[in-house]
């Protein structure tokens, strides 16, 4: 826009002798690239035909989510052909290169069957005798696919008492938890979504060692490198467990939330250090910038994709996205190289979070889903310095034509002894008090824990009674709040709750790795081992129908 003005200035000078009627409008920025349809049909064995307009002059590729639905192949220089393959749904991407700018657009395919409108013939007798009346079949063409209803929840189980109160209703899960029948049916019956607790993390996308490509294999791979990726080598990422969770939450019909993409624990040193080796030179801040591009936008690419793939829509799967975890936290990263080690410290104003969001939000408009995604900042403790949070997120927000982190996660590892629900209480209205959306992410509630010295189990003669008491009144507060929101101020108010452990000994605050058992989640030694806070939680949710 700016050159175009400076050029048509200096025309004007060079002809001022010229009247020029220039039409309104006229001077606007050049039409941007749409497609000619962004939903079509096509009958099996059909073919039909997708142009791209105003892309004079760009490279252009097109791709089907499902090439055994719907088939796509280029066709003339800015259109394509669509052979329908089979009954079902396709997303069809085309990818418009112009200069250094990629355009990605996509149009829903419906791949239908053709009506059966033909009759049988009759067969003449092949002797001369007259032959009995052949009686012409009519033939029905099958009925369209409907999706399969929801089950109804089990009224006995979380999602079957808190469907009504909260959208979605999780626990966190691992790869073999996640390839397990029994637990999966476990995790049907109660939670409509799932955290992975390790799985997307730095660590387990990028890998404790450094496996470097070169950058034209990168890109091979759907990388998506930024100009400003000036090093030679690229870290390969790892999406094979995210994949197969991905996979597995489509199967049983359940959501995910995203978590987590910026941490400064779990992350390995190597990614901000100089060639991604094992040295101690950290990197640039230019360079770590085109580094935190290039994993964001990667990941949360690979993901939207993987979900076109599967349901032939973007945001299907991942309702959530925690873009930086614990920041407010990072002090207790120690002397580990983290984000600090290459930007320093900025208070509440770190420049490379807000970046951050900036990207991850960046990723939701290239697949028009921002309006269904939502980014979060997540973080512990959230009760003992709420208005530091608040001051973060407005931070990260201004100057932004939306709010690009639209949620609070408010992890809530609690224990009996701390903190009161009354504290909780005024932290949660602070946050609702924002107008953003926020979620419980990770609940647990502790008994016998020290947190006072070493946040390590210390017997203080607490019992699960001690810890049910304290998960109903807890959750009565929470449910209470959301009942009485006011929608004026917080339209959405609490859209999620993730309990984080299905039972104690595969708890990180329950398990073995403890001098003892603190019992911090609502089943004990299995999912077939409830406990008395797992009933109480239940009888909770009472409170949601009383007037």
């Amino acid at each position: 826009m700016t050159r175009f003005k400076k050029t048509a200035a200096g025309v004007l000078t060079a002809a001022l002798c010229i009247t020029l009627t220039v039409p309104a409008g006229a001077e606007g920025a050049a039409k941007k690239p749409k497609l000619s349809k962004s939903k079509l049909s096509v009958k099996t064995g059909k073919t039909v035909t997708l142009k791209v307009k105003n892309a004079t002059k760009a490279k252009i590729s097109w791709k089907s989510s499902k090439k055994k639905i719907a088939k796509v192949k280029a066709s003339g220089k800015y259109g394509c052909k669509i052979t329908g393959v089979k009954r079902g749904n396709a997303v069809i991407t085309c990818r418009i290169k112009k200069g250094k700018k990629t355009t990605t657009l996509k149009c829903k395919v419906t791949v239908q069957q053709p009506k059966k409108t033909d009759t049988l013939k009759k067969t003449p007798d092949p002797t001369n005798t007259p032959a009995a009346p052949v009686q012409t079949p009519v033939i029905t063409p099958p009925a369209p696919e409907t999706p399969t209803p929801a089950p109804t929840p089990d009224p006995n189980s979380i999602l079957g008492k808190y469907g009504e109160i909260f959208p979605y209703l999780g626990n966190c899960l691992n790869s073999w938890q996640l390839q397990d029948t029994e637990t999966m049916s476990h995790v049907k019956k109660h939670y409509n979504s799932f955290t992975l607790e390790n799985e997307m993390k730095p660590n387990s996308l990028l890998g404790f060692w450094a496996t470097p490509i070169s950058k034209k294999q990168a890109k091979e791979k759907g990388y998506i490198l930024p100009n400003t990726y000036t090093e030679t080598y690229v870290p390969q990422l790892n999406f094979e467990q995210l994949d197969k969770s991905l996979e597995t939450a489509y199967n049983n019909g359940l959501k995910m939330r995203g978590h987590t993409l910026l941490w400064h624990s779990q992350t390995p040193q190597w990614f901000f250090v100089k060639d991604y080796s094992n040295g101690s030179t950290v990197v640039s801040k230019e360079v770590m910038d085109a580094r935190l591009e290039f994993y964001i936008s990667t990941v949360m690419s690979h993901v939207m994709e993987k979900e076109i793939e599967l349901t032939g829509e973007a945001g299907s799967i991942v309702y959530a996205w925690d873009v930086v975890n614990e920041y407010l936290h990072h002090g207790y990263a120690g002397n580990i190289t983290t984000w600090t080690s290459v930007y320093g410290e900025q208070n509440l104003k770190p420049a490379y979070v807000k970046k951050a969001y900036e990207l991850a939000y960046g990723q939701l408009v290239n697949y028009g889903v921002q309006d269904k995604v939502t980014l979060f900042y997540n973080d512990y403790d959230t009760y003992f310095n709420a208005d530091h949070l608040v001051k973060l997120v407005d931070y990260i927000n201004e100057g932004e034509e939306a709010d690009i982190c639209g949620g609070i996660g408010m992890q809530t590892h609690l224990d009996v002894d701390r903190p009161t629900i009354d504290v909780y209480k005024k932290a949660l209205d602070m946050f609702l008090n924002t107008g953003l959306e926020i979620q419980i992410t990770e609940l647990d509630v502790t008994i016998n824990w020290d947190h006072k010295s070493a946040y390590d189990y210390k017997d203080e003669g607490q019992t699960d009674e001690d810890q049910a008491a304290y998960v109903r009144d807890f959750m009565e507060m929470v449910i209470n709040t959301q009942k009485n929101l006011d929608k004026a101020v917080n339209e959405k108010g609490i859209t999620s709750l993730t309990i984080w452990g299905l039972y104690d000994s595969v708890s990180w605050r329950g398990g073995a790795q403890q001098k003892g058992n603190s019992r911090p989640t609502l089943f004990d030694t299995s999912i077939n081992d409830p406990k008395p806070s797992f009933q109480e939680f239940l009888n909770a949710a009472e409170v949601w129908q009383q007037p």
